[in-house]
């Protein structure tokens, strides 16, 4: 943005505006603006602040009504971006409470409101203190119905998000996030949320000076901390992609992960990666204690070198030191050596479920047979189903979540439910956020009149696809069953929303 005003000549109070943020000062640039007026210098500022704000289409005409007779490139580039995004918006609803505002597309994405709001504001009262404090103002999200949305708002490449599945996103001083219908399975939206949020408070505390690799370990080892006093262990596939890259000694360098994730080669690659600089951070914590992101944060913002600032705060500023020991704490991890896979990013619409199977989105050969099963079982014949099953799951590279959730259904037909029940539990505990398997679990849980355990299993379930109406039903009614009024009546209301909602739209 300053490279547009220096370009162009422009000073002042322009200048100014301009530079609160690139600091991600969003308080500073709004004090700053009082001061500006409509020369184009002054216009450009503005429009910046606006699309900042989330003001698109403000920006845009803004933008448009300044743009000099020979621009530079960057003006052209932030034009078409205010275009895109107050396109992709445009009919969006906005709902404020708290510290925190909220920006949908009314429909089907009102299921995922007062949920979306009370994760952002626990993010905001729980993890902001633990990295020195939050922002003033609040903190606004968009929350994007499509993946063609978020890409159009975001300005990544189509081609980065669909190799890494990478769908949301902290910039210009608000939050970027996709729906979870916009992944062909969902995914954990919640502790996305928080971890953009992360994202948002380092980028102020630090005067956006801390690199790829240090934001994105702060942001992964907390974002958790919403709702848990501790970080999780790490998720199976990334223990997994972790332990096989040490085995081999093919961890991802830091410096590659620059400028972003999503310009990793894959998903897989994407995924080290995150577990790497998590692990790192974790490992930063036990050593210097709670506050060490934040004592952190002090000297990046002071211009010390991230992993200098890191090491100076954990082993006394001997950087070979802090990765010695952080290899060393790697090595003592019980990691999961089995081989997982991650899912293939399947985004918006995608009619075939098989696609976003870690296992038969990827062996065409082996989802044919899962097919076949398919029919078998619908045809009422679960035996013959199962032995598809089994020749889908034979010779193959890893599990399949989706065909534990075929093979249980087929056992239970054939009254063989303690089988089932042992199938979901293995493929839950290999890929633990995959709603087909915990409402699988749930539904067998409840049949055997254990009413926590379903209620777990089916809340999972929405925590990852909340979209389905029979998982929201199941909800309400176990939360009616446990004495917890409030939160029925909130499912059952979400299950009147999806049942009477617009079909999910395939790209726009």
């Amino acid at each position: 943005m300053l490279a547009i005003l220096a370009t162009l000549g422009f000073a002042g109070d322009a200048a100014e505006v301009l530079a609160c943020l690139e600091v991600s000062d969003l308080a500073c640039a709004q004090q700053q603006a009082a001061g500006l007026g409509d020369d184009p210098g002054d216009r450009v500022a503005r429009a910046e602040l606006a699309f900042s704000l989330g003001e698109f289409a403000q920006a845009r005409d803004l933008y448009e009504g300044s743009e000099p007779a020979e621009a530079p490139d960057d003006f052209a580039r932030r034009s078409k971006l205010y275009r895109l995004s107050a396109d992709a918006t445009a009919d969006f609803a906005t709902v404020s409470r708290g510290d925190v505002t909220l920006r949908y597309r009314a429909g089907m994405d009102d299921v995922l409101v007062d949920e979306a709001l009370e994760t952002l504001q626990a993010a905001h009262d729980r993890i902001a203190p633990i990295l020195g404090g939050a922002p003033p103002g609040g903190v606004r999200m968009e929350l994007y119905p499509t993946a063609q949305r978020f890409i159009d708002a975001s300005s990544l490449p189509g081609a980065a998000v669909r190799n890494t599945g990478v769908i949301a996103l902290s910039k210009w001083t608000r939050l970027l996030v996709s729906s979870p219908r916009a992944l062909g399975h969902g995914y954990a939206w919640k502790d996305t949320i928080a971890h953009e949020y992360i994202h948002y408070v380092v980028a102020w505390r630090s005067r956006d000076k801390v690199p790829v690799w240090l934001q994105e370990g702060i942001a992964r080892s907390h974002e958790s901390l919403w709702q848990f006093d501790e970080p999780p262990p790490l998720a199976p596939v990334a223990q997994s992609l972790l332990a096989k890259a040490l085995a081999s000694d093919s961890l991802v360098p830091l410096e590659r992960m620059h400028p972003s994730m999503a310009f990793l080669d894959s998903a897989e690659e994407a995924s080290l990666a995150f577990a790497q600089v998590s692990t790192m951070v974790v490992y930063l914590r036990k050593i210097a204690g709670n506050d060490a992101v934040s004592r952190v944060l002090d000297l990046v913002r002071e211009d010390r070198d991230a992993l200098q600032a890191v090491a100076d705060v954990c082993t006394g500023g001997d950087v070979a030191a802090f990765m010695r020991g952080w290899r060393e704490e790697l090595g003592r991890m019980s990691l999961v050596q089995k081989e997982l896979a991650t899912a293939p990013t399947v985004l918006d619409g995608a009619d075939d479920e098989l696609a976003a199977d870690p296992l038969l989105g990827k062996r065409k050969d082996l989802a044919k047979y899962a097919r076949l099963g398919d029919m078998l079982l619908d045809a009422g014949r679960p035996d013959a189903a199962l032995v598809e099953f089994g020749k889908a799951a034979s010779g193959a590279d890893g599990p399949s979540p989706t065909l534990a959730a075929r093979t249980a259904d087929a056992l239970v037909a054939l009254g063989r439910r303690d089988e089932a029940l042992a199938g979901l539990r293995a493929s839950i505990a290999d890929y633990p956020e995959y709603a087909v398997t915990r409402r699988g679990l749930g539904r067998l849980l409840l049949a055997r009149g254990d009413v926590p355990g379903a209620l777990v299993q089916f809340r999972a379930a929405v925590d990852v696809d909340p979209f389905d109406p029979s998982t929201q039903g199941a909800l309400a009614d176990l939360y009616a069953a446990t004495g917890q009024a409030a939160l029925a009546e909130r499912h059952a209301r979400y299950r009147r929303i999806l049942q009477s909602a617009e079909p999910p739209p395939t790209s726009r």
